[in-house]
């Protein structure tokens, strides 16, 4: 993604920011430029390459959400929210923690007529995103400045992102605050205390993770609330709200991690990461590929062939060595904590279907054998952040091996019957069938 503008000629009054910032406006995705337009129904494929606008708006949009850019999780930021009432293209860009999925898609518009045809898909690591938007911001605040413009809402958000980027600490807690939803430069000293607090408990991906879920739980539809409106159209629940919704689960941490280690440690695991080191090493861009590929690395290193089956928790956990293992009370928002240090310990809370507690508990052992190590991590709903889809195809592959699958079935057996082997759910068997190139591929 690489944005470019060239400014109109001439000097305009500086009370008027965004005529300072007009010119044509170029945005390249996957080297196709999304700024093309057809107006009027007709398209000229040497003609409009670029966008007659204000770049201001988009600058500014993009400054002001960028913790939320780059701490959130499941959240696709539109670009179209920040164009200020200019016709720009639909630009959505997504952090998963692991890197940027960045698309374009077609968009029209009623007025003014005009429709961007374009579509376009790439997929950037982190540098390259902060290199191309900084750049973009960068570009925008010089235009202005040679137009006279030195205080504006960009300016003064760019130079609070540039001073908190150069403090890894600061920045951490930014990238919490954006996993939240929340605006770092914008939060009350107890908010900001108990940000920090969070931050002692977790801390990385798994931090963001954490924070990203108790976010996605407060989603219309998950649990009521009002607020501001969000990147993507849902509510954004108020500061009090999320405090109170993160201070449970914190609550519900203290709590199981003073159970009996013996109702938690999963003696098993504790050897199982340096065995699997191969299997991360052959695909670390790719989380479901390590899923994949840790799961019948782990099997291997149990001895578990692939037609054993482990139909329940209390089976896996005594096949993994903790026969005193026992399920904690449920929380919002998370479905497991992991821990890892001299022993691991996995926190299951209660899921009243069977066949989630078991996929629960072994996305938990995926996590704590697959994922980059952590001292706490969590099994929440989040579905693109890429410790969870790490976790995910690793317990896919671990409960129901796709070859197993194929095996039944071409043995005559439907989809329930099948499930009810593994003790998974049968949506859990389509998604193994529909992924099954994919599985083979990555544990090639």
């Amino acid at each position: 993604m690489k944005f470019s503008v060239e400014w109109e000629q001439g000097a305009h009054a500086s009370s008027d920011i965004d005529l300072c910032a007009r010119g044509g406006l170029s945005i390249l995705v996957d080297g196709k430029n999304a700024c093309a337009f057809r107006a009027a129904g007709e398209y000229n494929p040497a003609g409009p390459d670029c966008l007659f606008v204000s770049a201001y708006p988009l600058a500014e949009g993009i400054a002001m959400d960028w913790w939320r850019l780059f701490g959130g999780r499941d959240v696709r930021h539109r670009l179209i929210g920040y164009r200020g009432g200019y016709a720009v293209p639909d630009i959505h860009v997504r952090f998963d923690g692991a890197g940027f999925d960045v698309e374009c898609v077609p968009y029209a518009y009623d007025n003014p007529p005009l429709r961007f045809p374009v579509r376009a898909r790439e997929r950037l690591d982190r540098a390259a995103v902060e290199t191309g938007l900084g750049s973009f911001l960068i570009k925008v605040l010089d235009r202005l400045e040679s137009q006279g413009v030195r205080d504006s809402a960009l300016r003064i958000q760019w130079d609070c992102i540039q001073a908190s980027r150069k403090n890894a600490d600061e920045a951490a807690f930014c990238e919490a605050a954006g996993a939240l939803g929340l605006d770092p430069y914008d939060m009350s000293d107890v908010g900001a205390e108990f940000l920090m607090q969070c931050g002692a408990e977790f801390e990385g991906d798994a931090l963001s993770e954490f924070l990203a879920g108790i976010r996605r739980c407060l989603e219309p539809g998950k649990t009521p609330n009002r607020g501001p409106r969000a990147e993507n159209g849902a509510a954004r629940p108020s500061h009090d709200t999320v405090m109170k919704a993160v201070q449970e689960v914190l609550d519900w941490i203290s709590a199981v991690e003073r159970r009996p280690r013996r109702q938690s440690r999963i003696p098993a695991l504790e050897d199982c990461r340096e065995t699997v080191s191969n299997a991360l090493r052959a695909c670390a861009d790719k989380s479901w590929a390590r899923g994949y590929r840790c799961a019948r690395a782990i099997r291997r290193r149990l001895s578990a062939p692939q037609a054993e089956r482990f139909r329940s928790v209390s089976v896996l956990a005594r096949r993994l060595g903790a026969p005193s293992f026992r399920v904690a009370p449920p929380v919002p928002g998370v479905s497991a904590l992991v821990q890892s240090g001299e022993d691991t310990r996995i926190h299951l809370g209660e899921i009243g279907n069977p066949a989630g507690r078991l996929f629960a508990f072994a996305r938990a052992i995926g996590d704590a054998t697959a994922n980059p190590p952590a001292a706490r991590s969590v099994v929440n709903d989040l579905r693109d952040a890429s410790r969870q889809a790490c976790g995910r195809a690793f317990a896919a592959e671990f409960l129901a091996p796709v070859e197993e699958i194929a095996s039944m079935r071409a043995d005559g057996r439907d989809t329930d019957a099948i499930a009810d082997e593994f003790g998974v759910s049968s949506w859990l068997v389509d998604r193994q069938e529909e992924n099954a190139d994919r599985i083979r591929q990555a544990c090639a």
